[in-house]
């Protein structure tokens, strides 16, 4: 459904679905997210995402990654996770959105990995999604808007791009 009202808007991304599991109650954005149960989010996921692409609608797979808390978003907050519980419960439904649902964007999120901003975070970025996964397509910012940890070189040579709201002229991203 989403893909076809893509399609006749004539829309060519939608940024969704949004697959972070709810780590906590207090989540910021679980009202978008999916679940606290990685193979239901990754299952739901991958089939919206492969719907959209069946009607040449790229899904944008958000926020990339382990984004779960909304206050003080912007503040360089740092999420910590050991890589265990990182490969198996927060990046499960991504791994699956690009293997199974064939995902050919991402968003990623502001907040830091540890001590390393997950927007411009090689091992996420270029050695986990591209190298591991496979995936081929592109990766924005959710937002590049010059906040201080937001560095644009960084960014691009970790595998990601910058996502300017100035550019858009006043038009707004469909979500």
């Amino acid at each position: 459904m989403i893909g076809e009202m893509g399609h006749d808007m004539h829309v060519a991304g939608w940024y969704a679905p949004a697959m972070n599991v709810h780590r906590n109650v207090f989540g910021g954005r679980n009202f978008e997210y999916f679940s606290e149960d990685p193979l239901v989010a990754g299952t739901m996921a991958s089939n919206q995402i492969a719907g959209a692409r069946s009607q040449g609608v790229y899904a944008f797979i958000k926020h990339f990654a382990m984004n779960e808390q909304e206050t003080n978003r912007t503040n360089m907050l740092c999420t910590w996770a050991n890589e265990q519980s990182i490969r198996e419960v927060f990046l499960k439904p991504f791994e699956m959105s690009v293997k199974t649902g064939g995902a050919q964007a991402a968003m990623s999120s502001f907040n830091y990995i540890g001590p390393t901003y997950a927007g411009a975070n090689p091992a996420l970025l270029n050695g986990m999604l591209r190298n591991e996964w496979g995936f081929k397509g592109f990766v924005v910012t959710d937002y590049f808007s010059g906040y201080g940890f937001q560095n644009a070189d960084q960014i691009i040579r970790n595998g990601g791009t910058r996502h300017d709201a100035r550019y858009h002229q006043g038009d707004q991203p469909h979500h």
